[in-house]
């Protein structure tokens, strides 16, 4: 991962496996939305109420689009992503989906060679034309491509 001293976050874009299934992809973007939530402090935008006055508290004011690709491609751009140090770059390993604990992640994630890592989904946050770069070519998830 690149230095937490990026500028400022202007764009957060998950990209998924396009293998993954959708409750896989789900808990995915749940893991590293909170990753990088916490990591760079993401704003959260005022709490809301709907018209019965019923509360609903903020959510975070950056989108996140939700991209798809291969998993080569994705082990590309996390490359591309974690060398850049205007880039933060968070991945969800095979072996960390499959950790009981995150003592046990640790240990296997030392014990793996970055070639073998199997990336399930990834983060990447920065400037909006970093970002974009390194994204745009990519489809959303769950939208049929060929269509």
């Amino acid at each position: 991962m690149s230095s937490p001293d990026v500028p400022p976050v202007q764009r957060v874009v998950l990209v998924v496996r396009d293998d993954l299934p959708v409750g896989q992809a789900v808990n995915a973007g749940t893991v590293l939305g909170a990753s990088v939530g916490s990591l760079l402090d993401l704003p959260l935008g005022a709490d809301g109420a709907d018209a019965s006055g019923t509360s609903y508290g903020g959510i975070v004011t950056t989108p996140v689009p939700v991209l798809a690709a291969g998993g080569k491609e994705l082990a590309r751009l996390f490359r591309a992503a974690n060398t850049d140090e205007r880039l933060v770059a968070l991945s969800l390993t095979e072996t960390a989906r499959h950790a009981r604990t995150y003592e046990a992640y640790l240990t296997t994630l030392a014990e793996t060679h970055e070639a073998d890592l199997d990336i399930a989904a990834l983060i990447v946050a920065g400037p909006r034309n970093r970002v974009t770069r390194a994204t745009k070519h990519l489809s959303l998830f769950g939208v049929d491509s060929e269509k």
